[in-house]
């Protein structure tokens, strides 16, 4: 057990950590008001919470931009595993010098049992913000001020006490250009509005559990496999096996893709615009595909206006599914 009067070197926790190969750290102490909402369910995961360590490694961004969506979604599951793997090597370290704790899901599995409620304890988000490595854009990530939109992130809860923890950043990398609200296929996006996490959800999730549902009851329901067909085609089928086979099948994720913010990114947009919008924005804006929307939205009332996309009516995802 960790002793309760010993105080660690912020500067050495955060140098265990980027030798171990995160790409930036911060350090949030468990009793700040901000974390008031997010203190109950931290301690149901780890009672002995006494701070969180919060950190991001970068996603290959080119990966992420291509309009073969494949590519982008297997950059997400090897950085995903990656990022895992390093979190799990920091707290072995961090277990040397004493300091217990547990590393958070980074993504899947979650408490399904409430679905479709809350099915998450810890905010990776909330937590990254608390800790300095960015502020929340309007596409609802969290963007760092180097690398942007285009990174995965990791809460661990640990059982030892800093002598130094990080604030939020004062100013936001967010650059007000809109892009992700351009490129969002479901108007999920929209500049003055806030963000409609059910549009969100609908599309970008379809091979997640909500499909999967329609998936099941398309099966028991239909009188045939024409019928079935008019629901789920072989495309979808396909794409909702390779998701239960290979890992989530993201159908969009368009606003990582586009996002300009960070210093990695930011100048070369600034200095040649139409080359951003040229090369990355309007493949994907363009793209022809399905839209996933729940009927008479606001969504299928922006997938409708382009004309690249079909439109496909479905049963609006539940609620909340991820972080």
């Amino acid at each position: 057990m960790t002793d309760p009067r010993k105080v660690y070197s912020a500067g050495t926790i955060k140098k265990i950590c980027l030798d171990a190969g995160a790409d930036d750290i911060g350090l949030v102490d468990l009793d700040r008001e901000a974390l008031r909402h997010e203190r109950e369910p931290i301690l149901f995961v780890y009672p002995r919470t006494r701070a969180i360590i919060s950190l991001a490694i970068a996603n290959n961004r080119e990966n992420i931009q291509s309009p073969a969506r494949y590519v982008a979604n297997a950059e997400y599951h090897h950085t995903g595993d990656r990022t895992s793997a390093v979190s799990r090597e920091i707290l072995r370290r961090l277990n040397r010098l004493g300091i217990r704790g547990v590393v958070v899901n980074r993504s899947w599995p979650m408490a399904m049992e409430r679905y479709p409620g809350k099915i998450f304890d810890v905010s990776h988000k909330i937590m990254a913000v608390e800790a300095g490595l960015g502020h929340m854009g309007l596409n609802r990530l969290v963007l760092h001020p180097k690398m942007g939109s285009c990174i995965q992130l990791e809460s661990i809860l640990v059982d030892g006490v800093m002598d130094e923890y990080d604030r939020p950043l004062e100013d936001s990398p967010c650059i007000h250009c809109n892009l992700c609200a351009v490129v969002c296929p479901t108007g999920a996006i929209t500049r003055g509005e806030p963000f409609d996490f059910m549009a969100c959800m609908t599309h970008t999730y379809r091979d997640n559990s909500a499909g999967f549902h329609d998936l099941v009851e398309a099966c028991v329901t239909a009188k045939n496999m024409e019928e079935f067909g008019s629901r789920f085609d072989e495309r979808e089928t396909g794409l909702m096996w390779q998701s239960l086979m290979f890992g989530m099948s993201y159908r969009c994720s368009y606003c990582m893709a586009v996002c300009p913010a960070g210093e990695e990114v930011r100048p070369g947009y600034l200095e040649n615009r139409k080359e951003h919008i040229e090369g990355i924005v309007k493949p994907l804006r363009d793209r022809p595909e399905r839209v996933y929307v729940a009927a008479g939205s606001r969504a299928e009332e922006k997938a409708r206006r382009n004309g690249k996309k079909e439109v496909r009516i479905v049963k609006a995802t539940s609620r909340t599914l991820s972080r």
